[in-house]
């Protein structure tokens, strides 16, 4: 029961930090956040289950098409519903993001229908059994590319030559226009990869959640969750945050009940707003006086 227990939190939590760290990025960039980044997730999966499933293609080329969609459809989320609004200093991209992701929804319901379907996986065809408890072999793949490709990104923000123009767009975006730093491609770019890493996100919950419409919402919800808990201005706190988020939940579903786990773990976020409101290893906002 403990190890069921701690492998499906490990697993669900990297995945909310991985979705939480879309939220990360678009925020240290823009200062603006896709609040459609649940959506995002079901897009991966529904793209991901169209090629896989539907067409019959291999897994590698469905990841490869599924991520350049996703990819493609956080650059038109950026062109549309927020640079907009960013030009103009307006934070009305808050309600067109969440407006495109229930235009989004809707769209996937009437494509894809409202009953969930089962994504085929070699991974979860036979569970590993550990004294008493079971689990499948894709909920140990899940946090494993999770965690590296979270390490992945901190590797590229802080050692590439564009991931260091984008961290100085994040300090100072004026100052990075005037040092010849192209501001609206940076955005487009972190859009498009917040969008991706949700995607990937979508694909490795597929098999185990199985594949619908409506799958992204409390997905969304709960990586923005974890992004307050960790603090939206540090990608280490969202990594812990995320797994702690995980393991909370998986413990409390397990020892208490499946309706309790939603009820504690966004009072955890009301807590941490109380005590800590830029998070737990964000940056506190300077005092004006």
């Amino acid at each position: 029961m403990l190890v069921q227990l701690v492998v499906t939190g490990f697993a669900l939590g990297s995945m909310y930090g991985l979705v939480a760290l879309g939220y990360h990025i678009t925020w240290v960039t823009s200062r603006t956040m896709n609040f459609s980044q649940g959506h995002a997730v079901m897009a991966g999966a529904v793209v991901a289950f169209a090629f896989y499933v539907g067409l019959g293609w291999p897994l590698w080329a469905t990841v490869i098409v599924t991520l350049l969609v996703l990819a493609l459809l956080g650059v038109g989320l950026e062109r549309v519903a927020v640079r907009p609004f960013f030009r103009v200093g307006s934070a009305a991209w808050l309600l067109s993001t969440i407006a495109c992701g229930i235009i989004a929804e809707n769209v996937a319901m009437l494509a894809f229908g409202r009953d969930a379907r089962a994504f085929p996986s070699v991974l979860t065809q036979k569970p590993i059994l550990v004294g008493g408890a079971g689990f499948y072999a894709q909920e140990l793949l899940i946090p494993a590319v999770g965690l590296l490709l979270m390490g992945g990104v901190q590797l590229f923000y802080h050692r590439t030559a564009y991931g260091k123009q984008l961290k100085a767009v994040a300090y100072n975006a004026e100052a990075a226009g005037l040092m010849g730093i192209h501001i609206p491609r940076a955005v487009m770019f972190a859009y498009a990869l917040s969008a991706s890493l949700a995607g990937i996100a979508g694909i490795l919950l597929a098999p185990i959640l199985n594949v619908a419409a409506t799958m992204g919402s409390i997905i969304g919800l709960k990586a923005f969750a974890v992004a307050i808990i960790g603090g939206l201005t540090s990608a280490p706190g969202i990594v812990v945050a995320g797994v702690g988020y995980g393991l909370v939940e998986s413990f409390v579903a397990g020892y208490l009940s499946t309706g309790a786990r939603e009820i504690v773990g966004f009072a955890l976020v009301i807590l941490v707003l109380i005590v800590r409101p830029w998070g737990l290893l964000g940056t506190r906002p300077p005092r004006r006086v």
